[in-house]
């Protein structure tokens, strides 16, 4: 048996070690991993949905002009999404699998026109995210907002495409800010 000389042995050893420290640099912010999100800034995706987007909602004034225009912003703790009368958040990091695929729980904001004047219902959902490109900051995304258990859809699958410019101002959703 052969030995390999001890300043060798330490060489691998070095390179080893460096090897194993870049693929732990892989798990972090940015990848997907175990950092704070894949975005790394703000990022905005934003289109246009059909009358029957959403499920058993009459859109009501304030909404006239914008009505079939939405909007998308993602952070590294934070998505939101708002169309029409519905304003979709969730808090906390996310991350982007190897199929494109994020899918967060948050809450449901729905405004309704009831008995002379507006409310507001809020009821927990998911939202599911199919990215182009396995990364946030695909040319496109297709969203759709979900029961709590994933099953049933809540607001129909829309497609949206990234802003160029960065994020966009979303639209108003009656009334909300």
């Amino acid at each position: 048996m052969t030995l390999l000389p001890d300043p060798l042995m330490r060489g691998l050893r070095a390179l080893l070690c460096a090897a194993f420290v870049g693929l732990l640099a892989a798990c972090g912010p940015g990848t997907g991993g175990t950092g704070t999100g894949p975005v790394g800034g703000v990022l905005g995706f934003s289109g246009m949905v059909s009358p029957g987007f959403g499920v058993g909602v009459s859109v009501l004034p304030p909404c006239a002009a914008d009505c079939a225009t939405v909007a998308l912003q993602l952070e590294d703790e934070q998505l939101e999404f708002r169309a029409l009368c519905y304003r979709f958040v969730h808090q906390g990091p996310w991350d982007i699998d190897a199929k494109g695929v994020a899918e967060v729980a948050g809450a449901l904001e729905t405004r309704v026109q009831a008995e002379g004047g507006a409310r507001t219902e809020t009821q927990p959902a998911r939202m599911r995210l199919r990215f182009s490109e396995p990364r946030a900051d695909s040319p496109q995304v297709e969203l759709t907002v979900l029961d709590p258990t994933g099953q049933a859809a809540l607001l129909a699958p829309v497609t949206l495409h990234r802003n160029a410019g960065g994020p966009s101002a979303a639209p108003s959703a009656c009334g909300h800010p």
